[in-house]
């Protein structure tokens, strides 16, 4: 939905290709030596990949559509804020 919406649509090859490398991905953590179970993963995008950045960026870029408060993004960073209003007295 999020590819649709900034126009990557109609060729269903790239579309099906970016869909089959997102899905059905699993991972395992290493540490000293022993290895964990694989495990399904669910969410995010592979790291170090080219298409990882703007895959980023389209996946946050309407999220302050909804966020009524300030929202400030720098790279892989999102800060939501508010600037409390101060009345002067006379």
């Amino acid at each position: 939905m999020k590819l649709a919406a900034h126009g990557i649509v109609g060729n269903v090859l790239v579309l099906k290709c970016i869909e089959d490398w997102l899905s059905n991905r699993k991972q395992c953590v290493v540490l000293n030596g022993c290895f964990s179970e694989w495990r399904d993963v669910i969410s995010g995008v592979p790291q170090r990949s080219v298409l990882d950045p703007l895959l980023f960026i389209i996946y946050i870029n309407d999220i302050d559509d909804r966020v009524a408060c300030k929202i400030m993004k720098f790279a892989d960073d999102t800060k939501i804020y508010h600037i409390p209003c101060i009345q002067m007295q006379m």
